[in-house]
């Protein structure tokens, strides 16, 4: 059997035809009898907000892919492997956090569908609400900070119904399922479901037990006890607990401790300090149970508290996330925590979209994503991360020719200079991706660049959230001059530099390179656009103009080391673009903040500086990036990387070696002995030692 990708006879089913009960968890079951075991038996399953599916008790999968309604995602398994001659349950649990959602996690109602041969919803279906599986915003306190990543759970086990997974499990008030509407596919139908449906794009997540469970605990009542797994997970926490009937234990989840202050310190050290974070809540019936809820959590430390003694027999982390392949390598003295803490953020910072961070947010920002899908475009080969961000931020564009700054997302949020690094994305994906940026793209990119002419020109101060980075003093990250600021119209250059690149308008391009040639410079170096109102200095805005000379094809100017001493300096997210253009001798020198990040006990990037609200931030795994770009050299200077630049800056290092996955095969640049070592798939510029080569794909010795 198969199934047509365009066409569903299956249904929409939910609990009730009223939504206002959708809030909580529920069990659909069907019952499957075969006659003969089936060689194959494929179906298509799809809900709101999420499911897991099992077959005769075994678990098969999850999901859906996070997208929007006019993109809702359905996945697809085969699940004979599954099946028996006789009867079969297939079983899916879906839950909706209703108005708890996390802000990532678009909704219309609970609601399921499956179709299958025999199988489809509604016919045959049953459906239960879950007892004592409920949702509160639990937190013992996160601070003064932004959080949106959805509910805690309670779940009370002298109601829950053990056993679901295998269909037959007793006290659940089975009943049939309400019809919500047809399954229609994206571009199909009559306007009448709220899902439009389409095939997934990503592979599954992973969900596998990071170790064996710890050891067993006692927790008093009004004694807390802490868990430390030493290391910051993303993970669906597995905990074991057996104590008296009514007893309530309270998991807390947290990053780190935090000091009276504000500031966290050296994060092994919680001498003086406070747990703060959100919270699970696990009601026991006097039976040993095991409890897992249905969102993962971010955290390394976990404090357990209850009303009585119990003892938790065991605690699990099943780690989840992107399936992140990290084919590269980067050895070089000195390197090798600045490496594994830099990879480590970035996979924690990876799932079914980007995200900015993983325990307050869970949200895919432009700002960061462009810094994330460049290290994946260096890590591996993967490429299905990067191309589903660049699209659904296109999904985002809004009638004035803006994105949103986030997506997906609930609530519009709007930060224009984000728009522009999305153009950046694009650019990335041209020069470092086989897949040809689509024309909608390239004409979204053009709606963009004519939204900032229109931002610039009239009403600056109406211009959004015009944010460049969390630099102390700039109220909201906004610098001064706010959307005509150097920096914000040094962004909009870059941009349409790398949109004239895509599109070979040569004619456009040497336009802007006479126009960065005749702006003035001052004195010192500095650079300002002549509509800057304020013309104040920043390490920023210097970043951006050279960044667009090097883009645009012309030497960018020396770095203005004096000029910038008292500037407005940049924070780990900008220092990215600041040491890109820097080009430092010594990148490594550079890396400070990264080696004291470690020496405080982080294991994985904080968002800024102290006092810093997440331990786990995508922008600042950045190293990554210069180990290659900068120490090795190793950039694309031709669409699908069809021509490589290989500039090693190795600075105090006399050995390291590097390893790119390049989509033509192994890329890799070696210094050791005083003698550089390439090997490079495809036609290289080669700079090294004061001079520029044009080399041939292979293996080279200088």
């Amino acid at each position: 059997m198969s199934l047509s990708q365009g066409h569903w006879d299956a249904k929409w089913v939910s609990f009730a035809q009223h939504p206002d009960g959708d809030l909580g968890v529920f069990v659909f079951r069907r019952l499957v009898p075969l006659t003969t075991k089936s060689e194959s038996f494929p179906v298509r399953v799809s809900a709101d907000q999420r499911y897991r599916l099992f077959v005769n008790g075994q678990f098969v999968g999850f999901g859906p892919q996070r997208g929007d309604l006019h993109h809702w995602f359905y996945e697809s398994y085969d699940i004979a492997p599954f099946l028996r001659q006789g009867n079969n349950w297939v079983v899916a649990q879906v839950w909706n956090f209703g108005r708890y959602a996390p802000m990532a996690q678009h909704t219309a109602r609970l609601a399921f569908v499956l179709e299958g041969e025999g199988a489809s919803t509604p016919n045959g279906w049953e459906v239960a609400r879950i007892p004592g599986w409920t949702f509160e915003m639990l937190h013992s306190q996160v601070g003064p900070f932004y959080i949106d990543v959805g509910p805690g759970e309670v779940m009370d086990a002298r109601s829950l119904a053990w056993g679901w997974q295998d269909g037959a499990s007793a006290g659940l008030e089975w009943r049939a399922p309400n019809e919500v509407c047809d399954a229609v596919s994206r571009g199909g139908g009559g306007g009448g479901a709220p899902w439009m449906l389409v095939p997934r794009t990503l592979p599954t997540m992973t969900y596998a037990s990071r170790s064996d469970p710890q050891p067993s605990m006692t927790v008093s009542k009004g004694q807390p006890v802490l868990y430390d797994f030493k290391e910051l997970l993303t993970a669906f926490p597995r905990v074991r607990l057996k104590g008296p009937s009514g007893a309530r234990v309270t998991v807390t989840y947290a990053e780190s401790f935090f000091a009276p202050d504000g500031t966290k310190g050296d994060r092994n050290n919680p001498e003086g300090k406070e747990i703060w974070g959100y919270q699970d809540v696990f009601v026991l019936d006097g039976e040993e149970r095991t409890f897992e809820p249905v969102w993962w959590r971010t955290f390394r430390f976990l404090r357990f508290e209850s009303d009585s003694q119990v003892e938790v027999v065991s605690i699990e982390a099943v780690e989840t996330g992107y399936p992140y392949a990290v084919d590269a390598v980067f050895e070089a003295e000195r390197t090798k925590d600045v490496w594994d803490v830099s990879v480590r953020t970035a996979q924690r910072c990876a799932g079914e979209t980007y995200f900015d961070c993983p325990y307050y947010e869970q949200l895919q920002y432009v700002g960061d994503s462009r810094i994330q899908a460049l290290i994946g475009y260096y890590l591996s080969r993967d490429r299905a991360l990067q191309r589903n961000a660049v699209e659904q931020f296109a999904w985002s564009l809004m009638p004035d020719g803006l994105t949103q700054s986030r997506y997906p997302s609930r609530q519009a949020q709007v930060i224009p200079p984000f728009s522009l690094w999305w153009v950046m994305m694009l650019y990335d994906q041209w020069l470092y991706d086989r897949v040809p940026v689509s024309r909608l793209h390239l004409d979204h990119a053009h709606r963009v660049i004519e939204a900032w002419d229109r931002l610039i020109e009239g009403s600056p101060e109406r211009a959004f959230w015009t944010f460049a980075d969390w630099v102390p003093g700039w109220k909201w990250g906004e610098p001064p001059g706010k959307a005509r600021s150097s920096i914000h119209v040094f962004t909009k250059w870059l941009a349409e530099i790398a949109l004239a690149r895509m599109e070979g308008a040569e004619t456009r391009i040497a336009a802007i390179r006479e126009m960065l040639e005749q702006t003035e410079r001052a004195e010192n170096g500095l650079v300002y656009h002549p509509q800057d109102p304020v013309k104040f200095a920043s390490e920023h805005a210097a970043a951006l103009f050279r960044l667009c000379q090097e883009t645009a094809g012309t030497k960018p100017d020396p770095w203005p080391h004096k000029a910038l001493i008292n500037s407005a300096k940049c924070t780990y997210y900008f220092s990215y673009y600041k040491h890109l253009a820097m080009r430092p001798a010594d990148y490594i020198a550079q890396l400070w903040p990264w080696y004291e990040m470690i020496e405080n006990g982080l294991t994985t990037f904080a968002e800024n500086p102290e006092p810093t609200r997440s331990d786990c931030h995508a922008w600042s795994a950045h190293p990554v990036l210069g180990f290659f770009q900068i120490v090795a050299g190793v950039t694309s200077v031709e669409e699908g990387w069809r021509r490589a630049r290989i500039a090693p800056r190795p600075g105090r290092l006399v050995k390291f070696r590097a390893e790119v996955p390049h989509p033509d095969g192994p890329l890799s640049v070696v210094l050791e002995s005083g003698r550089l070592h390439v090997e490079c798939p495809v036609p290289f510029e080669l700079v090294w030692a004061d001079e520029t080569r044009q080399l041939n794909a292979g293996k080279h010795k200088f």
